[in-house]
């Protein structure tokens, strides 16, 4: 299936964060499952960038691709899917199925342009990232003249139309110096737009702390350019409104330019940073709004339009009492009346089109209770960011991203088409064998129960002179998969890194997997994780979350998890810092170990947490994949559970800590 992606990717714009939602929702799905082509494109007067360097590079090879496969058909390509993120009077169809991804109109009602475009050009299906969104498009209906002189018809969308929104993204903190001189200060994120209504966002902070030398106002602000000129006309601009505050004690600090994802991160965990405010008359989405309320961030803003959506979350309003969805945020105050005259824009903005007038009375009042009750509403955003993290991940918002593209029936077909058997590599199980008399008939049976082992696996076992019969159980197995099970037995226990580098050296597998004697593994774990190894050759490890038993030899089938689990965070280099994300059953490539060596065997209990580190701070890949795939059994006598062994472990872990976290 050819796939064209006509969208302004490499732009610093909100259709160009919209764009790389989308190439990553795409790309999560693998290119074995689809044929994809990218086609950039400008977005008005903005700056071309690019913060996520290994999407980049993915982009520019689309692009090429894209480019080669055009001049290859004299510019005639052939696609299925067409995908155009933009708006309607841009679009052209290119494919028998078409799709728009747009942000809409922030007002209550989009033009009649639009609406014939949709209609006229062939749009089969409208993704939006809020029901705000989607609203302007499904309840907007315009009465126009037919054919016949003495009619009228009703003009309305005929496409259907589907929300998908953001995801919250953890990225990596890069560091932003600020100097900020005021203990307290707001920060705002928008264009100086007559929408963004910036203009009295400051106006209002001045006179509300024009007395008060504590109090600041972080401007990340611009007119679209990231030029010198575009930074000189931002200051003539503040300049103006500032001047009607000579005498003022308060401060403004000016952002001017493009910041990256990290940066971002930075500027909206820096402490001295205390809420985000926005007196916005509309948003399709509000997306910096969105993420700094992801990082726990207080926010206000006008009580209409798209980002009201997210800025809620299910409490219990009191003791005992039943959950509600309550706003998280303050709420300003707003009246609906039609746009500005000087906001009206022919084809997209139509004239009496409404959006929201936020009280300048109620904005500052806002702004002085989150000054003065600094705690309470600091605590409320800390509900919300949880909320917001468990609800809108990554992994959630690309599965709607593709199931609203292609639909459940065809991802169905894709999954079933996508990976033959022929197409996985040889994967190689390392396993160390001590004191496993208890599990080692249950382990022997679990592993040899993977769906593809016979036709892709070879175990290696490595009995670390273990004082136990495991090599009876083992042989037995061996004499039935004859060509599957590799067993030798060391003179000497080098420990659970040395066993592990002993069967490295012995592996013959493109894809390595670690298995744990008293651990057990649904029948389709490995198949899982090498299907995503193979469908993402950019990433290096894939790893999922696992259940929890305290019970020894129960099967993946009948086991007493009871819900029990662990669940690990999506990957970041940050995350990783912080714990093992990829545990005890990830599923690696080789290639790794001829880049970053083999494991640290000085480590007793750390050691695969050094390895990773090692390989992602150096660029190497991680990914999550969803689902539970492995059962881990919480063994009291094990090397990691073992209360005994906690203070070595503890000055193990440190000392990754320290390595990775200098």
């Amino acid at each position: 299936m050819k796939v064209l992606v006509q969208a302004p990717v490499f732009t610093s714009s909100g259709y160009g964060e919209h764009s790389r939602l989308l190439m990553r929702s795409l790309l999560s799905l693998g290119e074995k499952k689809i044929d994809l082509y990218l086609d950039p494109l400008n977005w008005g007067n903005t700056s071309w960038i690019m913060p996520d360097s290994v999407l980049e590079e993915k982009c520019h090879q689309l692009a090429l691709k894209n480019s080669l496969y055009k001049e290859s058909t004299n510019n005639s390509a052939d696609y299925d899917v067409q995908i155009h993120v933009g708006i309607p009077n841009e679009f052209s169809k290119m494919a028998p199925y078409s799709v728009l991804v747009t942000a809409g109109i922030e007002t209550d009602r989009v033009s009649p342009e639009w609406l014939s475009c949709i209609n006229n050009r062939g749009v089969n299906k409208i993704i939006v990232p809020s029901s705000h969104a989607r609203a302007g498009f499904k309840n907007t209906a315009y009465l126009v003249s037919s054919d016949s002189p003495e009619k009228t018809v009703t003009l309305e969308c005929q496409a259907e139309v589907d929300v998908v929104p953001y995801p919250v993204r953890q990225v990596e903190s890069k560091n932003l110096e600020l100097n900020l001189s005021t203990k307290f200060n707001f920060l705002s994120v928008a264009m100086m737009t007559p929408r963004k209504n910036l203009n009295n966002t400051i106006t209002w902070f001045l006179e509300e702390f024009r007395d008060n030398p504590d109090v600041g106002l972080v401007l990340k602000t611009g007119l679209g350019k990231s030029t010198n000129i575009d930074r000189a006309k931002t200051y003539k601009t503040l300049n103006k409104i500032t001047s009607q505050f000579e005498d003022r004690k308060c401060k403004i600090y000016l952002l001017h330019g493009n910041l990256s994802e990290g940066e971002m991160r930075s500027l909206y965990e820096n402490p001295k940073i205390k809420a985000i405010i926005s007196a916005t008359h509309g948003e399709g989405f509000g997306l910096p709004l969105f993420e700094a309320a992801g990082y726990g961030l207080p926010v206000i803003a006008t009580d209409w339009s798209a980002h009201t959506e997210f800025l809620k979350a299910e409490v219990s309003v009191s003791k005992g009492a039943k959950i509600e969805e309550k706003n998280m945020f303050c709420a300003v105050n707003y009246d609906l009346a039609p746009v500005q005259p000087s906001a009206v824009w022919k084809d997209i903005i139509v004239e009496d089109s409404q959006w929201a007038f936020p009280s300048k009375d109620h904005f500052k009042s806002q702004l002085r209770k989150v000054k003065n009750n600094y705690n309470e509403h600091k605590e409320t955003a800390l509900i919300l960011k949880e909320a917001l993290t468990r609800t809108y991940t990554e992994e959630k918002v690309y599965d709607k991203m593709l199931e609203s593209i292609f639909g459940e029936d065809m991802l169905s077909v894709m999954d079933l088409e996508s990976i033959k058997i022929e197409d996985i590599p040889k994967i190689s199980i390392i396993t160390s064998v001590y004191n496993g008399d208890d599990y080692i008939q249950g382990f022997m049976e679990d592993i040899t129960s993977q769906n593809i082992f016979k036709e892709k696996c070879e175990l290696i076992m490595i009995n670390a002179n273990s004082p136990g019969n495991e090599e009876k159980v083992i042989l037995e197995f061996q004499k039935k998969f004859p060509n599957n099970i590799k067993y030798k037995k060391l003179e000497e226990d080098p420990g659970i890194y040395g066993t592990w580098n002993v069967a490295l050296s012995m592996a013959t597998g493109e894809f390595i997997t670690n298995a744990n004697l008293d651990d057990r593994k649904s029948p389709e774990s490995i198949l899982a994780h090498a299907e995503e190894l193979v469908n993402n050759p950019e990433i290096d490890l894939v790893y999922s979350d696992m259940l929890i038993t305290k019970e020894i030899n129960e099967t993946w089938s009948e086991n007493s998890s009871n819900g029990e689990k662990y669940t690990m965070p999506n990957f970041s280099l940050g995350a990783l810092k912080m714990v093992n994300m990829p545990h005890a059953a990830p599923m690696w490539r080789k290639s790794i170990h001829d880049k970053y060596g083999v494991f640290d065997e000085s480590f007793r209990s750390a050691g695969d947490w050094e390895m990773w580190l090692r390989a992602a701070s150096r660029g190497s890949r991680f990914k999550k994949i969803d689902g539970f795939y492995n059962l881990y059994c919480f063994n009291p006598k094990g090397v990691s559970t073992n209360p005994d062994n906690f203070s070595w472990k503890q000055e193990e872990e440190r000392r990754v800590y320290e390595k990775y976290n200098s």
